[in-house]
């Protein structure tokens, strides 16, 4: 399968994103290593920025850039397309987490808390876009269907 993302012109720096992923990665983790999931409230509300704003009030994207200049990392710039699509899939996965934690199903919100931190692990350490992937398998899926 070819992979395919959506194309945008907007653009952003993929060191920003793949920073913010790792921030994602720390804090699922301590959410899974203390039993507390109320961080991924916070997570739930930095992604909707990310997926259906600009994402200039995301905290985390403030944080990631000021790394980026602390650390003098050139920019290497990216499709904002499937970003945004990524991060409106972390928006779905912290309302699944939040609602399955609240109705007290501990271990689905294990679970999909799990699979978020090997998503935001893949993004930050090996720049894989699982969103894209997700995003070309839909697309082909929906080619199928529609045939």
């Amino acid at each position: 399968m070819e992979l395919s993302c959506p194309v945008s012109a907007e653009r952003v720096n993929e060191n920003v994103v793949r920073i913010i992923a790792f921030m994602v990665a720390l804090i699922a983790i301590a959410c899974i290593v203390f039993s507390d999931y109320w961080a991924i409230v916070f997570l739930l509300f930095d992604f909707a920025l990310r997926a259906f704003t600009s994402g200039k009030f995301s905290l985390l994207k403030y944080i990631a850039i000021k790394i980026s200049n602390a650390l003098s990392l050139s920019p290497k710039m990216k499709d904002l397309a499937p970003k945004k699509f990524a991060a409106t899939l972390g928006f779905g996965f912290c309302l699944l987490i939040t609602a399955t934690f609240l109705f007290d199903f501990d271990t689905l919100a294990l679970v999909l808390t799990a699979t978020m931190t090997v998503f935001a692990l893949l993004e930050s350490l090996f720049a894989v876009c699982v969103g894209c992937y997700i995003y070309s398998f839909l697309q082909v899926f929906t080619k199928k269907n529609s045939a």
